[in-house]
């Protein structure tokens, strides 16, 4: 599919972009197919491959790599020690980092010393400013209402106009509860110069999901999505927000037992290939390779999931939003 043709912010120009979207880095949800599909589409495109071991993420990348000529970036986490996969991404002629979670100064020496470029995902003031002395070229701002991992409790309505100012001439990119042309209009008049999308690229064609998690999210209202610490297998004490299933009610009418203690906890809900069971409480996203309940499973999705209306392509999808928002974007956002 052709490009989109729009006219520029700070961010397209930053990254030689022609859409002001960034696709989420979701883990086991954004593989190959979306990550290149979106780059096609003159969009951000952000592998994740911070859980994955060395050669697992080299390949990753290679079969990316296969599908698009673009750009694109690799997701890691700021709190861990990923210096091994930033020099393999590099060497597999990767030079773009969003790190998230944390401060990104450990890993920036190795992303310096590589000639890579930083785009570092913040909640709040001080992460902000962690990132940019760290030498972020562009920052995404993470409000409260975003889906999966969320570090901040900031709304984006607050949090967008405060990094923005912080940031300087440092591009800002707005995440949480974004999935169609207003919420994308919205951002921009909020000084934010592109906008992630999450949940609403689940449903879509190249998504990993598991069909049951993509009705999920097609079937959910305003309002079914909860900010809680109930998947905390695999990755514990990290908040996330998902829809509220089974599992996080079976949780909330024990009381919010702690871990060890929970009702249901052990219970193997879901098989994934290779003989890997995923018991009930883990924060495993169900992906269309696994079998059994995935009601149960850890549904990511962010605050604005209840307007996520149809199935579209990733590049259809882009193609839409842009064009449905580009005659409300003022010329003093662009």
């Amino acid at each position: 599919m052709k490009e989109i043709a729009t006219p520029g912010t700070s961010f397209t120009r930053t990254f030689d972009l022609s859409v002001p979207i960034i696709q989420a880095p979701m883990a086991s949800i954004a593989g190959a197919r979306m990550v290149a599909a979106a780059a096609n589409a003159g969009a951000f495109g952000n592998l994740p491959i911070w859980f994955l071991p060395m050669e697992a993420g080299r390949e990753m990348i290679r079969q990316t790599r296969a599908l698009t000529r673009k750009p694109f970036a690799v997701n890691l986490r700021a709190d861990l020690n990923q210096t091994e996969l930033i020099s393999m991404a590099v060497d597999e002629g990767v030079l773009l980092f969003n790190l998230f979670w944390g401060d990104p100064a450990i890993s920036m020496r190795a992303i310096r010393q590589r000639g890579g470029r930083l785009i570092a995902t913040v909640s709040d003031s001080d992460t902000a400013k962690a990132a940019l002395d760290a030498g972020a070229v562009a920052l995404i701002a993470q409000g409260v209402e975003a889906g999966g991992h969320v570090f901040g409790i900031t709304p984006l309505q607050d949090l967008v106009p405060a990094i923005v100012e912080l940031a300087g001439g440092v591009p800002v990119a707005a995440a949480g509860g974004i999935v169609e042309a207003r919420d994308m209009i919205h951002a921009f008049n909020m000084g934010a110069s592109a906008v992630v999308l999450g949940s609403c690229l689940i449903v879509t064609d190249e998504a990993e999901a598991h069909p049951g998690y993509r009705k999920a999210l097609l079937d959910a209202k305003a309002g079914d999505t909860v900010l809680s610490m109930c998947f905390d297998g695999f990755w514990p004490n990290a908040p996330h927000r998902t829809l509220m299933n089974s599992t996080y009610r079976m949780w909330r009418e024990a009381g919010f037992p702690a871990p060890g203690s929970r009702t249901g906890e052990g219970d193997i809900i879901m098989h994934a290939p290779g003989g890997m069971d995923i018991p009930r409480y883990n924060a495993a996203a169900p992906t269309k390779q696994m079998t059994g309940d995935c009601e149960g499973m850890a549904l990511y999705a962010g605050a604005g999931v209840g307007r996520i209306a149809d199935v579209r392509s990733t590049a259809i999808l882009i193609r839409d939003m842009v064009e449905a928002a580009s005659s409300g974007l003022t010329r003093s956002v662009l």
